[in-house]
């Protein structure tokens, strides 16, 4: 006999239910010659701007520039949700978090969400654990609480369940998909993707008591943040040195609200009190730093930088671990300053490219600070060079000029979850000798590159690029990232940081404040 059915007593606080949420878009769908516009701006960005373009091509055996071709040839019969679908499904396939449509009103600033989350542990045989480890106070019921162990999904078993997930999942490599798909089985960005096809979840659990119980939980729909009463995305839209997954710092945001300590809940969204956190931790009588970065998007590298190193000099002589798991990336010199800080004598910065298109030499050549790359995709017109020379974003030295630097011991964490401005962090932390990376995954997230919005590229190139309706949009992977130093002209895309170490993480550590994940990140400092 099947368990009883359960249900939460009380909605998910702030938000909407997915079912009322999806009727009011799908009431004023886009006019069809909108739908011609918004395809044929990606294909312009696509063939014009898009950096990993050959890459891609190669890596992932993908046509993005024929796929749109194709849709734009049957358009007509699609409804509104089909529509959404097809031209995410295509930057979908690029395997790039980086370049993605964004879907207009009114699922800009939006995420659904189930209101907990699900990480996976493994016994020292291989055998794999699904368990609730995050869970919105309002929706704890019959034993369904954290350390809840979940069996089915849907009543497909979990692990085939998430490896459906997965397999829609945009990540760069099998671990990143992995990891995303385990996230958004709870969380869904609607900004950059369509919303759940279910409009509610069915769970066969065993509660941590060990009764077995089933339980159905809706999907809801909160707003990330609001500025003067309009819901906004988190992330800037004119910034030229970002390095970002938008879709991921979104859910971090409603992590957070959901999640965190009440004091720590609503801090100003690019704040050190919504990117940062940090405190004393004693292994075997033995004192060491953590410092915990949950993002890059903040709005000055100087002052950022200034965070870290206020941190910094006050870890204990023991050494400092430094942790930017599930961190999406942000403002690239935010992340190579904090790395400068941290390192005792001048780093070396990655590189960056641009593609050797007749767009992107006119960008250059319009662009007051792109005066190298423009000579060099000149010459690269002639002799078939598919990038750019590559030159550095930023002098992180000359942002830090004057302040302290930790020379001490130092270690790094990071995941399948860390991602773009993250990579670049953890690649420049290994290649300058900083340290060990520690790995909860054998690689992070894999997305090397500078990302811009079309709305900053109409800027400077606006004969190319027009208005895009209802306030959709895209972005792309612009200038591609490479490595430095021992791995001089390595990309990040694709490939990501190998970690040195891996951590396979436990239930304590999903349950116990990641107690043997940072033993083992002591042990390497030790």
């Amino acid at each position: 006999m099947s368990p009883a059915l359960a249900q939460p007593a009380r909605a998910l606080p702030e938000s909407i239910g997915l079912d009322e949420f999806v009727r009011r878009a799908d009431a004023d769908p886009l006019p069809l010659a909108a739908r011609y516009q918004l395809v044929a701006a990606a294909r312009v960005l696509l063939q014009e701007l898009y950096v990993h373009l050959p890459l891609k091509r190669a890596m992932h055996a993908t046509d993005p520039v024929q796929a749109l071709r194709l849709l734009e040839h049957r358009l007509a019969p699609l409804s509104e949700p089909q529509f959404h679908c097809e031209l995410a499904g295509v930057f979908r396939g690029l395997h790039d978090l980086h370049t993605v449509y964004q879907l207009p009103e009114p699922y800009r600033g939006h995420v659904a969400t189930l209101g907990f989350l699900v990480e996976r542990y493994a016994d020292r045989d291989g055998t794999p654990h699904h368990v609730v480890s995050r869970i919105e106070p309002s929706l704890v019921h019959a034993g369904f609480d954290v350390g809840a162990e979940l069996s089915t999904w849907n009543g497909v078993p979990i692990e085939r369940a998430i490896e459906r997930n997965a397999a829609a999942q945009a990540g760069s490599h099998r671990d990143a998909r992995l990891a995303r798909g385990l996230e958004s089985l709870t969380l869904r960005p609607l900004r950059t993707g369509p919303p759940p096809d279910e409009h509610w979840v069915l769970l066969s659990y065993r509660t941590p008591g060990g009764r077995r119980r089933e339980t159905r939980v809706p999907w809801r729909v909160r707003a990330v943040e609001r500025h003067a009463g309009r819901v906004q995305d988190p992330v800037p839209t004119l910034s030229t040195g970002l390095g970002i997954d938008t879709g991921s710092e979104a859910t971090r945001h409603i992590k957070r609200a959901l999640f965190a300590p009440p004091r720590r809940r609503r801090p100003a969204v690019r704040t050190r009190g919504g990117v940062l956190d940090h405190r004393t931790l004693r292994r075997r009588g033995r004192p060491y730093g953590y410092l915990r970065i949950f993002s890059f998007n903040v709005a000055s590298a100087r002052l950022f930088a200034e965070q870290v190193a206020r941190i910094a000099a006050c870890a204990p002589a023991g050494g400092l671990i430094v942790d930017i798991r599930g961190n999406p990336g942000g403002h690239v010199p935010a992340a190579e300053s904090a790395l400068q800080v941290l390192s005792g004598s001048p780093v070396v910065p990655v590189s960056f490219s641009l593609p050797t298109t007749p767009a992107a030499l006119e960008l250059a050549r319009s662009h007051p600070g792109f005066g190298g790359w423009a000579n060099s995709i000149r010459d690269a017109l002639q002799t078939g060079e598919p990038y750019s020379q590559g030159f550095p974003l930023t002098d992180p030295e000359t942002i830090t000029a004057g302040l302290p630097r930790h020379a001490g011991p130092k270690v790094l964490i990071t995941d399948a979850l860390s991602y773009s401005a993250a990579d670049i962090f953890a690649a420049g932390f290994q290649d300058n000798g900083l340290g060990p990376v520690l790995g909860t995954a054998p690689r992070t997230g894999a997305g090397g590159a500078n990302v811009w919005t079309h709305e900053l590229l109409r800027v400077w190139l606006p004969e190319l690029l027009g208005d895009l309706p209802r306030g959709a949009g895209f972005r792309v992977a612009l200038r591609r990232a490479t490595r430095a130093r021992g791995n001089v002209d390595v990309p990040l895309e694709d490939l990501g940081v190998q970690a040195d170490e891996v951590h396979r993480l436990t239930r304590r550590d999903i349950t116990g404040r990641n107690q043997d994940l940072l033993a083992a990140a002591a042990e390497l400092l030790g």
